[in-house]
């Protein structure tokens, strides 16, 4: 005698989903703050075709052989080795948790990490590399993020549809010294950018560079 008991799978309401999703990114256009992201160029990018090498600094032996840029600082990658350095500038809301400083002993002399978590919108991807600008002038390094789906029954949940949100990103500020710094725009540029408000989320159209897809078609999960 067969154990399997019957089960009744609803049909799964497309709408329902969409609302969740809808809450979800309310709540962080009411809570969070206007934060620049800047997606970088990667490896998996430059095999898709989707982007050249930097004419500036990865044309010479050194760079072919060591496959990565001759120079960190570079002002037509920013050290990426890849042409324009980065893939996408947007505008996200972001709610980050609170840090203060503090000191680490390294071999390297005395530090002061800073470390955060943050979260924001599902509607793009964030791979380690990655910066995020506040209004505060920081700049953050972003670490591979955890990300939240929702699940509707039998089928494989995907970011670019059922996707909620990235759930405590770690991002850690950067040094003034970095990369990161040269990026455009300018820091008073950027807290002025970074100011916009309104009853509605403001429009960010006049700043905003998208070269690829904001989630690579090449991670379809």
């Amino acid at each position: 005698m067969s154990t399997t008991r019957g089960t009744y799978v609803r049909t799964q309401q497309n709408w329902a989903v969409e609302q969740e999703r809808q809450r979800h990114d309310q709540a962080l256009w009411m809570m969070g703050e206007n934060t620049l992201f800047c997606l970088m160029w990667t490896a998996r990018d430059h095999d898709a075709g989707l982007v050249g090498l930097c004419t500036v600094c990865a044309s010479d032996r050194i760079s072919k052989a060591y496959g990565q840029a001759t120079r960190n600082k570079c002002p037509s990658c920013f050290g990426t080795r890849f042409e324009g350095g980065y893939r996408a500038l947007i505008v996200r809301p972001a709610i980050f948790t609170d840090a203060d400083d503090g000191q680490s002993f390294t071999a390297r002399g005395v530090v002061s990490p800073q470390e955060v978590h943050m979260e924001t919108t599902s509607d793009f991807r964030v791979h380690g590399g990655d910066y995020a600008m506040r209004a505060t002038g920081e700049r953050l390094q972003l670490r591979t993020p955890q990300r939240t789906t929702l699940r509707t029954g039998f089928g494989t949940p995907h970011q670019r549809d059922d996707g909620t949100a990235y759930n405590l990103t770690r991002a850690a500020v950067e040094d003034e010294d970095s990369v990161a710094y040269t990026i455009p725009p300018n820091p008073t540029d950027l807290i002025t950018i970074l100011s916009r408000s309104g009853s509605t989320p403001p429009s960010f159209a006049d700043i905003e560079v998208i070269r690829a897809p904001l989630i690579p078609l090449y991670e379809r999960d």
